[in-house]
């Protein structure tokens, strides 16, 4: 059930990110920024960062709820009303929390704090659905930054921050209203100012975390042995793990001097104006995130991470993943040939098309589809069988091998 519902989840969220590409390409040149050198789009990488931020919210405020009884109930480890203790006298923006106001509520502080995980967990919830707008991205983060106020050492961890770092900028660089992405509304591309903040973020976290290494004076690190003591010394190793640690002394050290040149000198490509660039960077430093969920747990440190690697993709990079397809392709295939790696002309003698369609000619072989003319000579369509249509006039959506106008 559970695996089902995670497929409807990703089919909805593929089918929004798709609409977005439709609906911001629809009455306009769409040819990719790359062949048509205009500035790069960032409507559907912002899409894509609000629904994974939302997910990671949710994650959050979820294991927070399952631990409070323990950490922070009557009888828990740091009691709540022990903390609330240390914040009288205190302004508010050295204890920004909405706990203290648990008088004005008329409620005790243990049930506001269950009330405010429970409403991150349903804004982050509607986040991770495809809705998060201003508003709900703003609940998401003053709920957090709410309960880690409050949370002392057990939220004090470098994720929590993290999170309510993103969070904020996130709730910038988030639509005032409605769903980003969504088809029925104007297309309005996301600020700038924002967008720039998050690559930065990313910049500082990657480069900290190799600087932090070199100034520790950790001989194991100045002599690139961590990585012998690292996987067996980390928290909760994963079965991977083991297998890694055997491997031979020194690829270990190259993996350490490769961490290195990943944290240090690499994240300065993040601030480059060269979009080829920072894609590799985003694919490289996903890549070095992967392998420590891999081997290790940090909570959702690893894909918060992930999900700032996301602003360093313009809209051009997701687009082949959702078998998308521009109309400037469609017409250069169309005079350059397709599929099976020859050229093969607009009217190949003695070839048909696969699906001559119900308004139009074929007029070519295609792999896996065909391309055709249509009736009334107004432009081009090209069919196939995983049901996208596109023409020149932009990106048509078929379903089930027909033509959709």
């Amino acid at each position: 059930m559970s695996l089902r519902w995670i497929q409807k989840r990703f089919e909805k969220v593929r089918d929004t990110i798709q609409r977005s590409i439709q609906q911001g390409n629809r009455g306009k040149d769409s040819a990719p920024a790359y062949e048509s050198n205009r500035p790069a789009t960032y409507d559907l990488s912002r899409t894509v960062f609000l629904h994974t931020l939302g997910g990671i919210y949710m994650i959050a405020f979820c294991s927070y709820y399952l631990q409070f009884e323990g950490l922070y109930g009557t009888d828990g480890i740091i009691p709540v009303e022990q903390q609330m203790k240390v914040s009288d006298g205190l302004h508010w923006s050295s204890f920004p929390t909405l706990v203290r106001w648990n008088s004005v509520f008329n409620t005790d502080v243990y049930s506001l704090c269950n009330v405010l995980c429970c409403s991150g967990i349903l804004l982050s919830a509607l986040a991770a659905a495809g809705f998060g707008c201003v508003p709900v991205m703003f609940g998401c983060f003053v709920s957090y930054l709410s309960l880690v106020t409050v949370g002392d050492t057990f939220l004090y961890f470098q994720w929590d921050s993290l999170l309510l770092e993103t969070g904020f900028l996130a709730v910038l660089y988030a639509p005032l209203w409605g769903r980003p992405g969504n088809a029925s509304q104007p297309t309005q591309q996301p600020a700038r100012v924002p967008l720039y903040m998050l690559r930065f973020l990313l910049f500082k976290l990657m480069l900290m975390s190799g600087v932090v290494k070199i100034m520790s004076n950790d001989r194991v690190w100045l002599q690139l042995t961590a990585l012998n003591y690292h996987f067996a010394s980390q928290p909760i190793p994963t079965p991977v793990a083991w297998y890694i640690r055997q491997m031979h002394p020194l690829i270990l050290q190259l993996g350490t001097a490769f961490t290195f040149i990943l944290e240090i000198p690499c994240p300065f490509l993040v601030l480059v104006p060269f979009r080829s660039v920072r894609h590799g960077v985003a694919v490289v430093q996903a890549s070095l995130q992967v392998m420590i969920m891999l081997t290790g747990n940090y909570g959702f440190f690893n894909l918060l991470t992930l999900c700032l690697c996301i602003p360093l993709l313009d809209d051009t990079f997701w687009a082949p993943f959702l078998l998308v397809q521009t109309a400037a392709n469609a017409r250069e295939k169309a005079l350059h040939g397709f599929g099976d790696g020859e050229d093969t002309p607009l009217l190949a003698p003695g070839k048909k098309s696969t699906w001559p369609g119900p308004r139009g000619m074929g007029v070519g072989p295609m792999s896996g589809g065909s391309l055709g003319m249509r009736g009334d000579g107004s432009g081009t369509y090209m069919h196939s069988n995983s049901g996208y249509v596109r023409d020149n006039t932009g990106y048509i959506m078929g379903s089930g091998g027909g033509y959709s106008n």
